[in-house]
């Protein structure tokens, strides 16, 4: 029952927001009295961090793997891993600051998180660095601050479409690992850019 509890909430969550859904309403989608939602969870902010950790749960699948060859392919994978995890809690990313606001320890734990992905982040720029993918830092190239612009970019995606939502404009209308591409082709090196071009032609996702 508790997993069906959460996947109702979900659901409902990502079609009216988080903040626009009671726990009665959930127990009535459920076709159970509240007394009984309440045995599972006792109130919202039960219900909300026990589907924030699943969706952690299934993030930390995407963190900079150990012990393996690593290629400019992780770069799309982990793209790709977190896109599909913001689709299936798009809520979360919508809700995002009105989430961290509410719920504190939530918020803490987010920004904890975030802090050991930024941190992977670089750890993976310097290693496409030290293997001859990635052109070196210098004066006029930060890494710390792409690595933010993309970081940005990957957490907001889900509500700037929401605001962006004009047909005429094509600026959003791709998958976000071909924005957060855009951001590091112009420093990959010539051996970068042959294993991009492979990638491209050889790996096949869904959502193109």
């Amino acid at each position: 029952m508790k997993e069906k509890i959460k996947q109702k909430a979900i659901s409902l969550f990502n079609v009216h927001g988080m903040s626009n859904v009671s726990m009665k309403q959930i127990a009535d989608a459920l076709g159970i009295r509240a007394g009984n939602l309440q045995y599972h969870f006792k109130d919202k902010e039960a219900l909300v961090t026990a589907v924030y950790d699943d969706m952690y749960s299934e993030s930390v699948n995407f963190i900079l793997p150990k012990n393996t060859y690593i290629t400019l392919f992780h770069f799309e994978a982990m793209m790709v891993g977190f896109d599909g995890i913001q689709n299936r809690f798009s809520f979360f990313y919508n809700d995002l600051v009105h989430i961290v606001k509410t719920y504190p320890n939530i918020a803490d734990r987010q920004e904890q998180y975030n802090l050991v992905r930024l941190t992977d982040a670089r750890k993976l720029i310097d290693y496409y660095v030290e293997t001859g993918r990635l052109i070196p830092e210098s004066a006029t190239v930060d890494y710390d601050k792409i690595i933010h612009v993309i970081w940005m970019t990957s957490m907001f995606w889900q509500s700037q479409k929401r605001v962006m939502r004009y047909a005429d404009y094509k600026g959003n209308k791709c998958p976000v690992m071909d924005m957060n591409w855009s951001f590091v082709l112009p420093f990959l090196t010539k051996k970068g850019l042959e294993e991009y071009e492979q990638i491209k032609k050889f790996v096949k996702h869904p959502n193109h």
